[in-house]
């Protein structure tokens, strides 16, 4: 029962903090009233809702390939854990100028900043994950017989499917704050492009909300991931 009320009171101060925010854009602007989700704002929405979807399915995906290579075969690990540690520890920001005059402004920019953001941190995640599975399981199934494949798919995946997808978790999250910052790389659309075109024009209202849009569109698709892990077993 305390935990419920905690919960419940954890949500209670988000709806204040919007409340807040809400307010303050009224205080900020005399034609609040005729503010709405416009076409423009929906579009926003959508794109740069896609763009983290599709990063971050590719990201995880790459990861749980590359974490399991990691893992299982150590030749990988010490001939590139440092080189991606190193890389880990940069921040994506500082990739910017490389990513436009590698790829130059567009999608293709876009795309390496959120891959570059989410890839690193979660393929080391995914190694961290198949090293902590029990000893014991795999030699069981070793001495099974069980093949390369079979111990992935009935031992290692099913205990591990549910961090893995809690990753994902974290992943889009992060994605869903990066993507701010890499929509300013010479795209036309998206809630980053929007808010810097808001910032040049001084439109600090509106700005606001869209801080309100993005922050309840976060936890509300935060909440249903957790949602939907919670229900899928192996």
């Amino acid at each position: 029962m305390k935990l419920i009320n905690t919960k419940i009171l954890g949500y209670l101060i988000v709806v204040v903090l919007l409340l807040l925010m809400i307010i303050s854009l009224q205080l900020t602007t005399s034609d609040f009233s005729h503010l709405k989700l416009t076409k423009v704002l929906i579009s926003d929405v959508i794109t740069s809702f896609l763009r983290v979807c599709i990063t971050s399915i590719i990201a995880w995906s790459m990861a749980i390939i590359g974490g399991y290579l990691i893992y299982h075969i150590k030749v990988l690990k010490h001939l590139f854990m440092p080189s991606i540690n190193f890389i880990r520890h940069i921040s994506p920001f500082a990739w910017l100028p490389f990513a436009i005059i590698w790829f130059g402004l567009g999608e293709s920019s876009v795309a390496f900043i959120m891959l570059i953001t989410l890839f690193f941190p979660a393929l080391i995640a995914v190694a961290d994950q198949f090293r902590s599975i029990p000893r014991e399981y795999l030699d069981e199934a070793n001495v099974s017989g069980a093949s390369f494949f079979q111990i992935f798919r009935y031992v290692e995946l099913p205990l591990s499917i549910s961090n893995l997808l809690n990753l994902f978790r974290i992943i889009w999250g992060l994605g869903w704050s990066v993507i701010i910052a890499a929509e300013m790389l010479g795209v036309n659309s998206g809630l980053g492009f929007r808010l810097l075109d808001f910032r040049y024009l001084l439109k600090y209202a509106d700005m606001l909300l869209y801080f309100v849009v993005m922050g309840t569109l976060g936890i509300t698709i935060d909440a249903l991931l957790s949602f939907f892990i919670s229900k899928i077993k192996i």
